[in-house]
């Protein structure tokens, strides 16, 4: 008989759709369907995944990006007590980010053994690596997404692969759209992108962006996609529209500005049977294995323009590249999630 999983409550500071949030709220539906009584903290919210939960209410319902950190401290002070209360009846406490640590410190001084410290970052500042280093040695159990996040911090922890989901069934597929999924921010890469669709003239292939809000966006940078003949898409969060006829994602991460720990975009791209090719980030080979086309470090735009080509014109690579999307997608399954996310709790509970 399987043992029953223990209460948890899930502790987030600041709420939007972003993936930590977006990994919080599947991790709380996942316990759920599971028989586990989960319930949710959130600090600050109002829009985002979290907030979409049935019966999560925030602390203070604020999506004002500065007063939700001035506020911060405030909150993370009220929620000590009742925080270390919830550890003391029994229930695993589990800090989603960094940035729970703060409200979460007493109960780790007094029942380190029922705390989890979820990291989704891997850079994060000096006050938050020392809390993290009092919560490791007080014996809090450390969770980093990749075994990559956890050696760029420097840390021993468990690995828990983020889940995406799985489609029902394979739609066919034209596979001639070249995918760009993310912001105009400079982190994002997509004026790579850009420099890449430029090049590619004379295949058939049709370079689409789907970008978030429309009023979040570079207009500029926009109209200069346009111009490169890229069809641009606002605010589409569904993955059976956005990778529908996907060749080819190209996640243009640029690991001199942001340190990637994961990539759920990847993984659902690789999900819907879509091969990615990257420029850099040291987390691809680790999580795509061998569905990752390319990871051209150089980032140079013809470099991986040139890939691009070379993919196109060699349909039997491209063939074994689909087979092992197929392959490598269990990996991140939500009901590998599940299994891994049991045995995590259930080992905190022996």
């Amino acid at each position: 008989m399987t043992r029953p999983l223990p209460p948890v409550l899930l502790i987030h500071s600041f709420d939007a759709y972003a993936g930590s949030q977006r990994i919080a709220r599947t991790l709380v539906t996942t316990l759920a369907a599971a028989g586990a009584d989960a319930r949710v903290r959130l600090g600050f919210g109002g829009r985002g995944f979290l907030s979409e939960l049935p019966g999560v209410r925030p602390d203070i319902r604020c999506d004002h990006i500065l007063t939700r950190k001035l506020l911060y401290p405030l909150w993370a002070m009220l929620a000590l007590l009742p925080t270390a209360w919830s550890a003391a009846r029994g229930r695993i406490i589990w800090a989603n980010t960094i940035h729970v640590v703060p409200p979460a410190l007493l109960a780790i001084l007094l029942f380190p053994h029922r705390i989890v410290v979820h990291l989704h970052e891997a850079t994060f500042p000096w006050p938050f690596r020392w809390l993290l280093r009092l919560a490791r040695w007080r014996g809090a159990t450390i969770v980093c997404v990749s075994a990559d996040q956890a050696r760029r911090i420097g840390i021993d922890a468990t690995i828990l692969p983020n889940p995406v989901s799985q489609p029902p069934v394979d739609l066919p597929s034209r596979m001639d759209r070249f995918l760009f999924i993310g912001t105009t921010q400079p982190i994002k890469g997509f004026m790579l992108f850009v420099a890449v669709v430029r090049l590619l003239n004379g295949t058939d292939l049709r370079p689409t962006a789907y970008l978030s809000d429309e009023d979040r966006q570079d207009r500029a940078l926009v109209e200069a996609a346009r111009a490169a003949g890229i069809e641009v898409i606002f605010g589409e969060r569904s993955p059976e529209v956005m990778y529908r006829d996907g060749f080819l994602l190209l996640m243009g991460t640029d690991s001199r500005l942001v340190s990637e720990t994961f990539s759920l975009v990847a993984a659902e791209a690789v999900a819907a049977m879509v091969p990615v090719g990257g420029a850099g980030a040291t987390v691809l080979p680790e999580v795509l294995g061998e569905s990752l086309a390319f990871n051209e470090a150089s980032r140079d735009p013809l470099t991986i323009a040139n890939a691009v080509r070379q993919l196109h014109a060699d349909p039997e690579r491209y063939a074994r590249l689909r087979r092992a999307c197929a392959e490598r997608r269990l990996y991140f399954s939500e009901k590998m999630f599940s299994q891994r996310l049991r045995q995590l709790l259930q080992v905190m509970e022996n």
